[in-house]
């Protein structure tokens, strides 16, 4: 993924990613931060910014030492896109809103599109909030191991053809059940 410095949600984008991308590799230990940096190809120096956010929130943790790095400070289920998301909020800019000065009635001083922006972030935290970093996991492991299905039934039948005097049932079963079985095994 190349990190976008640019437009509203990049930052959000990014801090998801490695947030999904730590679960997954935290699961043999802690992780250390050029690891991340080369998968997401992000710069070291963004993702140490990124991390002082994220430990600041309590949403990771960091391990010193030879085998040290970063893991998620809670389990994957528990951390919602809307905590991470939040985490890298930076506050509105006032000068991305048109401020009526000098208005008289209900809406006096009050910006014209400060109400859209902030139903909008309103509707996002409600979204953002039912889906876990584990649904995210969920979903690409699912993904995955659909592709990987599609990509064994793709194969040509001589590839997948057992040994000479293999019995013609053993043949089915070859073809149907053992390569859906060593795939499964291999994405779990």
């Amino acid at each position: 993924m190349e990190a976008n410095t640019r437009g509203r949600f990049a930052k959000d984008r990014v801090a998801v990613a490695v947030m999904v991308d730590l679960a997954l590799l935290s699961q043999r230990g802690p992780v250390p931060l050029e690891k991340i940096s080369q998968r997401q190809r992000v710069s070291p120096y963004g993702l140490e910014l990124l991390f002082t956010q994220l430990r600041r929130h309590k949403l990771v943790r960091f391990t010193r030492g030879r085998e040290g790095g970063y893991e998620p400070a809670r389990r994957p289920h528990e951390i919602t896109v809307a905590e991470v998301v939040q985490c890298v909020k930076e506050p509105p800019d006032r000068r991305s809103t048109f401020c009526a000065e000098g208005r008289v009635g209900d809406n006096a001083g009050k910006c014209l599109t400060q109400e859209l922006w902030a139903g909008l972030d309103e509707v996002m935290h409600g979204v953002l909030s039912a889906v876990t970093i584990q649904d995210l996991i969920d979903q690409a492991r699912r993904r995955d191991h659909t592709a990987a299905m599609a990509a064994v039934e793709a194969l040509p039948l001589r590839a997948m053809a057992p040994p000479r005097g293999v019995m013609p049932k053993a043949l089915s079963v070859a073809r149907s059940e053992a390569p859906l079985r060593l795939l499964s095994e291999s994405l779990a």
